[in-house]
């Protein structure tokens, strides 16, 4: 245990080191600016009008407040390295986890998790996804030590966080009530009762202000439209990568015949890999919706496997972060296989850092007046931009000029429309106005 610890600190110091570049690319993806725009918003006391629903009230107010303190020019620095900081937290809880369940191979387990590229690139973004896993850890290390109360606090701090996770609830409910060796069965009723007190107090809590603006009109984002290929590409790419996903059906064909050890923590496990899979089917747009079950994939695989394939596996894992095999980028345009590409982290730096290089290059565009520029998913970004004192100037002389940044084509005209060139699909005389020009990004060039 003494020297696991050890190795544990080394890797925290390595994933640390590996997520610096991360930590100076920008909020992240798309959503992650709109995280970034409502903390500024808060922190001009506008109010409290999540830039997406249904709200992520404990980041959304804990970034509104380092908003406050930290310069909006550099804010993703300070919000991106406290999200790293917390993925340490999860990272520590899950050691944990694994020694109490008595693993064969812990450090191992860890580093399948962590190293998932859909869990790395969001460890140092501003995005809600590693907040959600430390409190749902935290919340399952405290039932483990029978402290039901705590754990549903954590419980309510990670759906206060992101509001799916409400789908532990059932599961960790049912583990109240059915291991009388943590909660004895004279103590059970109370231990449950204390644990849905304190998750609904705090769920209330989180989502109070936003009922009392919206009602239930705030929970009318999720349940957007399925786009099951799309899903099933990143599941394969971003978990696992190709060639773990290959090995992993491999010895599960060849392992497929011996039983299991069934016992309370696979079934515990199996159950929120089921709920939170079905849940994922109402919802399957983006791979890190998946991001909160994989701790639990995690162990169920660690106890399946041998330490000699967990090795492996965790190799082929840890190795798709820079570079993928086969792959086949679901697209509009028709599909391209590529047998050897960039891996899936060194790809998604990139795609941040031309973010970046795009959404000042829009921004300092000579357009013509009377214009409006239909930005796509750059469009965050650049609304984050101009709400900064240092396009403050620039903001100033677009209102005077009447241009304004859209995500898509509106039906109030104006006498040009910008397309990004990415964006184009079809003929420009599809689109509304009398002039259409494209916009050749860098990234595109």
């Amino acid at each position: 245990m003494a020297q696991n610890k050890k190795w544990l600190l080394a890797f925290m110091v390595v994933y640390v080191l590996g997520h610096i570049p991360f930590l100076l690319s920008g909020f992240g993806e798309p959503d992650g600016w709109r995280n970034g725009l409502t903390a500024l918003r808060l922190a001009k006391g506008l109010g409290y009008i999540p830039v997406r629903f249904p709200g992520f009230p404990v980041i959304d107010f804990i970034y509104g407040t380092m908003a406050d303190l930290f310069p909006s020019d550099t804010l993703w620095i300070y919000t991106n390295s406290l999200t790293l900081l917390i993925t340490l937290v999860g990272i520590f809880y899950y050691f944990k986890i694994v020694h109490f369940h008595k693993l064969s191979s812990p450090l191992a387990t860890v580093s399948l998790l962590f190293f998932m590229p859909t869990v790395f690139i969001n460890a140092s973004s501003s995005m809600d996804y590693l907040w959600t896993v430390t409190f749902i850890l935290a919340a399952y290390w405290a039932l483990l030590r029978g402290r039901a109360f705590r754990g549903g606090i954590f419980l309510g701090m990670a759906i206060g966080t992101r509001l799916t996770t409400g789908i532990f609830g059932l599961p960790f409910f049912i583990f109240l009530i059915w291991n009388p060796k943590i909660f004895p069965k004279k103590s059970s009723f109370r231990s449950s009762l204390f644990f849905v007190l304190a998750t609904g107090c705090v769920v209330l809590a989180c989502y109070l202000l936003l009922f009392m603006k919206f009602n239930f009109s705030f929970l009318s984002t999720l349940f957007p439209p399925r786009n099951f290929i799309r899903s099933g590409y990143y599941i394969l790419q971003e978990i696992l990568g190709l060639p773990g996903t290959i090995l992993f059906l491999g010895l599960l064909i060849r392992k497929g015949r011996e039983n299991l050890n069934w016992n309370w923590e696979t079934s515990l496990w199996s159950t929120i890999i089921i709920a939170y899979a079905a849940l994922f089917l109402l919802k399957p747009e983006k791979i890190e919706y998946l991001i909160p079950m994989l701790p639990f994939l995690g162990l169920l695989v660690a106890q399946w496997l041998k330490k000699r394939a967990m090795i492996v596996l965790t190799a082929l894992v840890v190795f798709n972060n820079v570079v993928s095999f086969m792959v086949v980028p679901p697209s509009t345009q028709g599909f391209e296989l590529r047998w050897i590409a960039k891996g899936v982290t060194w790809e998604r730096y990139q795609a941040y850092q031309n973010y970046f290089r795009d959404i000042s290059y829009l921004l300092q565009y000579p357009y013509e007046p009377d214009s409006r520029i239909v930005a796509g998913w750059h469009y965050p970004g650049i609304d984050y931009w101009l709400e900064c004192p240092t396009y403050k100037a620039k903001q100033t002389d677009f209102l005077a000029h009447k241009v304004t940044f859209s995500w898509g084509p509106e039906k109030e005209k104006r006498k040009n429309i910008y397309l990004v060139q990415e964006l184009h699909r079809g003929s420009p005389a599809d689109l509304p106005g009398n002039k259409v020009i494209m916009i050749p990004l860098p990234s595109t060039l």
